[in-house]
């Protein structure tokens, strides 16, 4: 069974903010395939679903980004299973907008949610799909630019990564991680 894990901040306010990328990945696959059974908890909510018919959840945490590390301990503790067996789906700064990138037991790249989980797991042995949302060319803070909306020229690179990200994963889940890598790392 795989575990795909996006990773965004809760709240309306946040939802189509560039640090928001993994959960809708998450939305996206909800719809692809539609869920068995919700598991609602106070870190995380987790959708039990079928992905080409192998078992799969897809989750969100509760907690926000720079705290993800607690809610994906949560799960793990209530799934356990191989850490190789759980994908994290995450925004990217160090990736053009548009593209993605599969990697596999790399350390966090300076990413707060991946530092948590990496922290919390006191392991990095997972999958991370990364999509790419670019570095701010103004100035601005990183902390503001991923907290920003994407630019209405972006829009539609964006929703093409998103895609690409959930077939991907797909492939992750059908194919095996070598076979998607060498897909979708080009």
């Amino acid at each position: 069974m795989k575990i795909i894990v996006g990773l965004g901040n809760p709240g309306i306010a946040y939802g189509s903010t560039r640090h928001n990328v993994g959960f809708r990945v998450i939305d996206l696959l909800r719809k692809r395939y539609p869920p068995e059974r919700v598991i609602k908890h106070q870190y995380y909510r987790i959708w039990e679903t079928k992905i080409e018919n192998y078992p799969a959840i897809l989750g969100k945490p509760k907690t926000f980004m720079n705290e993800s590390g607690i809610a994906v301990k949560k799960i793990y503790e209530r799934f356990n299973g191989s850490l190789k067996d759980y994908l994290i789906v995450h925004d990217d700064l160090d990736i053009t907008v548009g593209r993605i990138k599969i990697i596999a037991g790399k350390g966090p790249g300076g990413h707060n949610g991946i530092i948590s989980i990496i922290n919390e797991l006191a392991s990095k042995d997972f999958v991370r799909v990364r999509i790419g949302i670019g570095r701010e060319k103004r100035g601005n803070s990183y902390v503001d630019y991923v907290l920003s909306p994407f630019l209405p020229e972006e829009r539609s690179l964006v929703e093409k990564s998103l895609e690409r990200a959930c077939s991907a994963i797909e492939e992750i889940v059908t194919g095996g991680l070598e076979r998607a890598m060498s897909l979708y790392n080009a």
